[in-house]
C-alpha cells in the first residue's frame, strides 16, 4: 500500500511524508540514514523537518554533539485533520449563509476531474435523509473505472436507511444481479432503443447528470422543478417495465 497518500491528505507536501515515513520505519535517527531512506536532498529534508516537528510529528534530542529525530505516534495525523475538520466545521454556518443569501444564487454547476464523483454523490448523502429516495437512470459505463467507488458508496447510503430505485438497460444486466442483492434497492431493466453514454442522479429538489467519456462531466441542477420533471419522467418510464 502507498502510505504517502493517505498521510498527505492531513495538509502535508509530499516530500514530508518521505520524511515522517522514512522516520517511521527507521526510528530514532541521524539525518544520514533520513536522506537515503527518503531519497530527499538534505536542504529539503531539513526543511521538512522543521515543519513536521511545528506540527507535532516529529521530535529530536541531542546525543553526544549529535541530533536524532523521531517520529511522533501516528494518531497524531488523526488529531491534525481532526483539528483541520473542527475548523471548518466551525466556520461552516457561515459559509452555508453566505451562499444562502447570495443575490444571484447559482442553480447549475459543473465538475470535473477525479473527486467530481466524490462530489456529487457527497451532495446526496448531505442532501437525503433516512428513508429519503435517489432516483438513477442509468448506469456507470463498465470502463468509466466507476464501479468500485459506487459499490462502496451504496454501503454508505444502505447504512444511513436512503432507499434507491434504478432503471438500467439491457446492455447492462451486469448491474442488475448487483441491484437486486442491495437493500433498500429495486431495480428494472428496460430495452435500449437508444446509447444511453450519460446517467440521471434524482434526489430531493436536485438532479445530477453524468456524461460518460475518458473524462467524466458532472452536471449538478439545483432546481426544484427540473427535479421534478426527471422524477416524472423516472416514474413514467418506471411504469413502462416490468419488475426484472
Amino acid at each position: 500500500m502507498n502510505l504517502e497518500r493517505p498521510i498527505e491528505a492531513v495538509g502535508l507536501t509530499g516530500a514530508e511524508s518521505k520524511v515522517y515515513l522514512a522516520l517511521t520505519k527507521l526510528g530514532s535517527s541521524m539525518i544520514g540514514p533520513i536522506l537515503r531512506e527518503s531519497g530527499l536532498h538534505s536542504s529539503v529534508a531539513y526543511n521538512c523537518l522543521q515543519r513536521l516537528m511545528g506540527e507535532g510529528l516529529v521530535s529530536y534530542y541531542v546525543k553526544g554533539k549529535k541530533r536524532y529525530f523521531s517520529a511522533s505516534d501516528p494518531s497524531n495525523l488523526i488529531r491534525i485533520l481532526k483539528d483541520k475538520e473542527d475548523v471548518l466545521l466551525e466556520a461552516m454556518p457561515l459559509l452555508e449563509k453566505m451562499r444562502d443569501t447570495a443575490k444571484n444564487k447559482q442553480e447549475i454547476f459543473i465538475f470535473e476531474g477525479p473527486n467530481a464523483a466524490k462530489t456529487i454523490f457527497n451532495d446526496i448523502l448531505n442532501t437525503l435523509d433516512e428513508g429519503g429516495e435517489q432516483l438513477v437512470i442509468g448506469v456507470s459505463e463498465s470502463d468509466s473505472g466507476m464501479g468500485d467507488f459506487i459499490r462502496k458508496w451504496d454501503a454508505k447510503r444502505v447504512k444511513r436507511g436512503i432507499r434507491k430505485r434504478v432503471i438500467i438497460t439491457e446492455k447492462d444486466r451486469g448491474w442488475l444481479g448487483y441491484y437486486k442483492k442491495q437493500p433498500l434497492t429495486k431495480v428494472k431493466a428496460i430495452q435500449e432503443l437508444f446509447n444511453m453514454h450519460f446517467t440521471i442522479n434524482v434526489y430531493g429538489d436536485k438532479a445530477a447528470l453524468v456524461i460518460w467519456g475518458r473524462y467524466p462531466t458532472y452536471i449538478l441542477i439545483a432546481r426544484k422543478e427540473v427535479a421534478e420533471n426527471f422524477r416524472n419522467y423516472f416514474n413514467f418510464l418506471w411504469g413502462l417495465t416490468e419488475r426484472s
